[in-house]
């Protein structure tokens, strides 16, 4: 059947159960296994799918898909006419095993790394390119430098590892149209203002930006991924007070009603390509988005995206990445998203409880453990996996 006359309920299935040799040519072998880890819907481009795939010597390479329906060889050919044109830089990278036309299944395949919305991918493909760029940005000349992808979300923002003779350095890269890198930029430096060097939260120093490549440029932050045992748990939570109580100013607001446009969202593309599922959050959506519209009584800062892979510890401090998000919101919005994803990542989530002191943490982690089931419905997450999250909501 094509692609674009399957029902949505079809669709999601056709998504979870791609044939591994079909992305053979992408890979140069068939993979062990291949995972659907992400589903995102973008409002005015096809639906984006990002996978895992599991080499045969236990690699694990990220690929990603748009569902294009009957258009899959218009839009591949425009997509890599786009990354050949000069001001992308992106030629080096179109390999033939870099974008793939899969007309059967109605997707259209690449390698990470290449993306037309983001230039500042060309310095993955032009090491000198980056050495420019941190000397003009730091003012010294870093000598021969290496350049890897960390990560990349298709058409949004990636992140280059930039290794120098003095250290790693960290360039992360958003779309130019519309400046939305020079914001984040703008309010990452206030942080970085508004914190003391014996604060109890460290964040990346932000070095300089160079805007027509839409690049923030970043020291690397110390330390090690976090343990959160009682140490750590109370490390976390004094950084997390440290942040609640800093002026910084301009900053978003995001109160409970926004909190529950995202669930209602969710909500919204459940009805329409798991309705089994949406019916089932029906009445636990509509109470945690009813206690929410409630909850706007006090703003703070708020990092908005806080999981257990941001966070380094380093001597006692703990350190937080990532501050794209950075908003004035609840202060329990930080610790219960913490916690919902401990939750899911199957962490002990007691020390961090008891290190934590405020009201409404219920509230916020019910709310993106159902946000978490939702986005997770939509993988190969098994269904189990899906109803704990919903039990552990209403728990």
């Amino acid at each position: 059947m094509s692609a674009v006359l399957e029902r949505p309920v079809e669709r999601i299935e056709a998504w979870r159960s791609v044939p591994p040799q079909d992305v053979a040519p992408l890979l140069g072998e068939v993979p062990a296994g291949l995972r659907l880890d992400r589903v995102h819907f973008p409002s005015r481009r096809p639906v984006q799918l990002t996978y895992a795939a599991t080499l045969r010597s236990g690699e694990t390479r990220t690929l990603f898909a748009e569902d294009c329906g009957t258009g899959t060889m218009l839009h591949a050919s425009e997509v890599a006419a786009s990354l050949r044109k000069s001001r992308h830089g992106q030629r080096a990278g179109l390999t033939r095993a870099a974008i793939l036309a899969d007309e059967v299944l109605g997707l259209v395949w690449r390698q990470p790394g290449l993306d037309e919305r983001l230039s500042g991918l060309r310095l993955l493909y032009d090491a000198e390119g980056a050495r420019r760029v941190v000397a003009e940005l730091t003012g010294c000349d870093p000598g021969q430098v290496t350049v890897d992808l960390v990560a990349h979300r298709l058409g949004k923002r990636a992140v280059l590892r930039i290794g120098t003779g003095q250290g790693d350095l960290y360039a992360r890269l958003s779309v130019v149209k519309g400046g939305e890198g020079g914001g984040r930029l703008a309010r990452h430096a206030a942080l970085w203002r508004a914190l003391g060097p014996d604060a109890a939260l460290r964040i990346p120093q932000p070095l300089g930006a160079s805007p027509d490549l839409g690049v923030a440029l970043f020291s690397a932050l110390p330390g090690q991924p976090a343990a959160f045992g009682r140490n750590g748990a109370e490390a976390i939570a004094r950084a997390l007070e440290t942040l609640r109580g800093l002026g910084v100013e301009d900053l978003p607001k995001h109160g409970g009603s926004d909190e529950a446009k995202l669930l209602e969202e969710w909500l919204g593309r459940c009805r329409v390509y798991l309705p089994d599922l949406a019916e089932r959050l029906e009445t636990p959506v509509a109470k945690a988005c009813d206690a929410l519209a409630r909850s706007d009584t006090e703003f703070v800062l708020c990092h908005r995206d806080l999981h257990e892979k941001q966070i380094l510890l380093a001597g006692g401090v703990a350190g937080i990445l990532d501050f794209d998000t950075l908003s004035r919101a609840h202060p329990a919005l930080d610790p219960g998203n913490l916690l919902a994803h401990l939750c899911l990542a199957g962490v002990d989530e007691r020390p961090l409880r008891a290190a934590l002191d405020l009201r409404g943490i219920g509230l916020w982690r019910s709310a993106a453990l159902l946000r978490l089931a939702m986005i997770r419905a939509f993988t190969s997450a098994p269904a189990a996996a899906v109803r704990r999250l919903i039990d552990e909501a209403a728990a």
